[in-house]
């Protein structure tokens, strides 16, 4: 069985290590629904965080670059997950890094639980910039206001 290169506490230290956005994003939903916006860590450390706008599926990857190991992701649609104990989180979720979950799924892959949200400081809603804003709050990053998003179609 492949073996993960991080641990629980690891991520935990990843998703709450002081960050920073450098680069500007100024971004038209309409005209680029999926995108990346690069995150700097301390040290040669950086974080890739995906972002997908759809009506039918709205999504976050905050992932770590060395490894490419999903920390966080949010989903904001009506699908599941199911997790290895055979729990199915319906809805708005986040799925967290996990050993334990990569360890008892056992397809050598899913490395993160599910669990609805709301979780800890993230809401449950469908506002595209209030998920995001919070999840940067979450994640310890700095210069959120280095992004910007046509207002007219960020809710979903």
């Amino acid at each position: 069985m492949k073996q993960l290169q991080i641990n629980d506490q690891d991520a935990q230290r990843l998703i709450k290590m002081l960050k920073n956005i450098f680069d500007d994003h100024n971004i038209d939903l309409s005209v680029q629904p999926e995108g990346v916006i690069k995150i700097e860590g301390s040290g040669d450390i950086s974080f890739i965080l995906d972002y997908k706008y759809a009506a039918s599926k709205t999504s976050f990857n905050f992932r770590e670059t060395k490894y490419n190991y999903t920390l966080l992701r949010i989903n904001l649609n009506d699908n599941f997950h199911k997790n290895a104990d055979g729990t199915r989180v319906s809805g708005p979720r986040i799925n967290v890094f996990s050993e334990k979950e990569f360890e008892d799924k056992g397809d050598n892959h899913t490395h993160y639980k599910a669990y609805p949200l709301p979780y800890d400081t993230i809401p449950k809603s469908n506002d595209f910039y209030e998920v995001l804003i919070e999840l940067l709050k979450y994640t310890n990053t700095n210069n959120s206001d280095k992004i910007s998003f046509q207002q007219s179609i960020i809710s979903i």
